[in-house]
């Protein structure tokens, strides 16, 4: 008797599992591409910024300052609305691999029921079978009987 697969916790295997660090960032950079886009346009500010207090030029300065400020902000926002998204997207797909795994389940239930119809099928055929083969055997033996017999 086949026992009925109900999904476990422990069939999927986690995403990251097998990843290398690199292929781990760039899966989250696919992932959320605009807080890596983000975080360079700091980067450039901030360099920027350097720049300007190095020469001196202390209005540049403290434009890309500005810049960084408002630029990391982006990138905040966009780290948290990735994360709500990215996040939505997952209990989607959560429950979207239940249903799969329970239409599965229905499906292997639905199979094993065929299964034992076809054997309920199958004992009844050879149980009728049994029952004609039994019904020839004494329709023989009484014919056996009357041919013993002798004439009277």
């Amino acid at each position: 008797m086949a026992s009925v697969n109900y999904p476990s916790s422990f069939d999927k295997k986690d995403e990251f599992e097998d990843m290398s660090i690199l292929d781990k960032i760039w899966f989250r950079c696919k992932q959320q591409p605009l807080v890596p886009i983000g975080c360079l346009a700091t980067c450039v500010a901030v360099a920027l910024a350097a720049k300007g207090v190095r020469t001196g030029d202390r209005v540049n300065a403290q434009k890309w300052f500005r810049w960084r400020v408002g630029l990391q902000g982006l990138t905040l926002v966009a780290l948290v609305g990735g994360s709500y998204i990215y996040d939505r997207q997952q209990v989607t797909q959560r429950k979207t691999d239940e249903d799969l795994a329970r239409e599965k389940a229905q499906h292997r239930q639905d199979l094993w029921i065929q299964e034992l119809e076809r054997r309920d099928q199958e004992t009844k055929r050879n149980k009728e079978r049994a029952r004609l083969a039994r019904a020839r055997l004494e329709a023989e033996r009484s014919t056996d009987i009357l041919d013993d017999e002798p004439p009277k």
